[in-house]
């Protein structure tokens, strides 16, 4: 039993390193001013498009697509 113990340990030792080693690469990329640009650009792009999806212009035309659908189905 001592060994499996042993073993274990050693094993959760190695992933708490791994885990420490990952944390410390994603805080550097965080850390990287090209990465927050690319970051700022998609949340920029990102709100747009929800902008656009939720338009009550959107909504009209999901409603007119709608009902074609439902028409068609009808026939």
């Amino acid at each position: 039993m001592a060994g499996k113990a042993d073993k274990a340990a050693a094993v959760m030792k190695d992933g708490g390193q791994k885990a420490k080693d990952a944390a410390a690469k994603l805080y550097a990329l965080a850390q990287d001013p090209e990465m927050q640009a690319k970051a700022g650009k998609l949340l920029e792009d990102g709100k747009k498009l929800y902008r656009a999806a939720t338009s009550p212009e959107a909504k009209e035309a999901y409603r007119k697509a709608a009902e074609v659908i439902h028409k068609m189905r009808k026939t």
